[in-house]
């Protein structure tokens, strides 16, 4: 199932961290060395953190963002990404914005993948530049990445 941006949050929201130790991926122990670590680099993300250090994978962090923000996430390696959505958007904004638009649904709405369910000021932005409805995926970050050379060539 994908929900739109605007809808609500589930009820029972809990910070990343929280669900990582709840889903059993990450120790409590792990979690207060990711917070402390969080702090001493400010702007750095708890995710980021634990994927470098090779805790977690890029992936377990897309799903548990997922989960968090009550939106559906999309495997690119797995997904049929059709050059004609991807046209809607310049690489260069993609990238800037880290979206990537991957197909029409059957209902006309522009499924999109993003890789900071965070950052709603990118949605919007995406929103404003489009002239059709959008529903977000999460993906892996990495993969997004890996998606713009195979969608728009080489940069």
């Amino acid at each position: 199932m994908l929900f739109l941006m605007n809808e609500p949050l589930p009820l029972t929201w809990l910070p990343l961290g929280s669900l990582l130790v709840r889903a059993g991926m990450l120790s409590p122990e792990q979690l207060e060395l990711g917070l402390m670590e969080q702090q001493q680099q400010p702007g750095r993300r708890l995710g980021e953190l634990l994927v470098e250090w090779g805790w977690l994978t890029g992936r377990e962090i897309a799903l548990a963002l997922s989960e968090q923000y009550g939106l559906a996430f999309l495997d690119l390696a797995r997904s049929v990404l059709d050059p004609h959505a991807a046209e809607r958007v310049d690489r260069g904004v993609a990238e800037r914005l880290q979206i990537l638009p991957v197909r029409f649904l059957p209902d006309g709405v522009l499924l999109v993948a993003v890789g900071d369910p965070t950052d709603l000021g990118a949605v919007e932005e995406l929103r404003g530049l489009l002239s059709v409805p959008i529903r977000v995926a999460v993906v892996d970050a990495a993969a997004l990445a890996a998606a713009y050379g195979h969608v728009y060539g080489p940069a």
